[in-house]
């Protein structure tokens, strides 16, 4: 499966994911690694990637691939296909 979405790339990376995920499953809740400590790496990465700089409340609300997805976009970066859902 060929995947344009970065955000997409990145999560299944650093979660170590099959590339067959769907981001609907990418959610804190349902993967065991998702701890505190991947959180800060994580958070660490996204921000490297994507050059862009979270606040504490911010971080507080990324808990899946369609709330990062959000803050991403309200800092400005655009992604070509509509988000998975509304929130």
């Amino acid at each position: 499966m060929e995947n344009n979405d970065p955000l997409l790339r990145l999560l299944l990376d650093f979660f170590d994911l099959p590339a067959d995920t769907s981001p609907e499953n990418i959610r804190q809740q349902l993967l065991p690694s998702w701890d505190s400590l991947a959180m800060v790496q994580l958070i660490t990465e996204l921000e490297g990637a994507f050059l862009v700089n979270f606040d504490i409340d911010e971080i507080d609300r990324l808990r899946s691939y369609d709330e990062i997805r959000d803050a991403l976009c309200r800092k400005g970066f655009s992604f070509h296909a509509p988000p998975i859902s509304q929130t």
